[in-house]
């Protein structure tokens, strides 16, 4: 599939694919791309993507702008009935989300991505 990234930047830190009416993409670098929520919005946008699974076993790091750009994601979906869905969280990342309450405003999946957003 396709990124409306620019050649260079964030395209080839994610894989998009989907499976019954989730869009499920997985992160491919341990630090999540800071434009990467930008790019994201702008293709559920183009692509009337509704429901995302963030797979984000392979993330190790966090920025606070990067958080930031999930947080926007997630607002943008919300409009139109969806969401955002973060799992394979570490358990350092998951300990955040925790601390920070984020864990109450994201939806965080303890199972394999698709499968968890399709138990919902």
């Amino acid at each position: 599939m396709m990124s409306l990234a620019p050649a260079g930047s964030v395209e080839d830190s994610y894989r998009v694919s989907q499976q019954d009416g989730f869009v499920q993409i997985v992160l491919l670098t341990p630090k999540l791309p800071e434009e990467l929520g930008a790019v994201l919005i702008k293709e559920a946008m183009v692509r009337r993507w509704s429901d995302l699974v963030l797979d984000c076993s392979q993330v190790e790091f966090l920025s606070s702008l990067g958080l930031g750009s999930l947080i926007r994601l997630d607002r943008q979906l919300r409009p139109s009935g969806g969401r955002l869905r973060l799992c394979g969280l570490n358990p350092h990342l998951r300990e955040f989300f925790a601390i920070t309450r984020l864990d109450r405003v994201m939806l965080i999946s303890e199972d394999d991505a698709i499968a968890g957003a399709s138990s919902d």
